[in-house]
């Protein structure tokens, strides 16, 4: 019944748009940025500010970025597409960080990125296989972009509106 169930909430979820985004934080040791693309953001509260991000502890960016303490989240346009495919898989993981991103503090970010949302983890509500990271907003850098990107029915996107 639980496999039939995750079969079907799996395409359901397809429904579901959601804005893309890279999330960073840096190594145990400080000195290495670390970073994943991802959908499962949402704003938290306005009061107070926060967003939760949705990370997988089996991940190999999970423990760097609970032990850092904080993280950065990048929305994504169509001017900052380029930024993703290195984050989708292993294969390219030595190019993330390339000379296009800059540092805040020890977070790295994409300065033309729609938003880059600085924030200071909170919480951690442990669920299944993944952690929701509650992270207080303590810095916002924004740029206006009509043209954002999100993923659904299984493919990457851009948000259009209806009239």
């Amino acid at each position: 019944m639980e496999a039939d169930v995750s079969s079907r909430l799996k395409q359901v979820l397809r429904y579901l748009p959601a804005s893309v985004g890279i999330v960073t934080s840096y190594s145990l040791d400080g000195d290495e940025p670390v970073g994943l693309a991802m959908s499962a953001v949402m704003p938290m509260s306005l009061e107070p500010c926060s967003m939760a991000i949705s990370i997988n502890r089996s991940g190999s960016s999970y423990p760097s970025m609970i032990s850092a303490g904080e993280f950065c989240l990048n929305l994504l346009d169509t001017d900052t597409y380029q930024f993703l495919e290195p984050f989708v898989g292993s294969r390219l993981r030595e190019q993330r960080f390339g000379c296009d991103w800059q540092k805040h503090g020890k977070l790295w970010y994409i300065p033309n990125a729609p938003a880059n949302i600085f924030c200071k983890i909170e919480k951690v509500v442990s669920y299944g296989t993944h952690d929701l990271v509650i992270g207080k907003v303590v810095e916002l850098l924004t740029r206006p972009s009509s043209d954002l990107l999100c993923w659904a029915d299984g493919s990457l996107g851009r948000f259009s509106r209806l009239q």
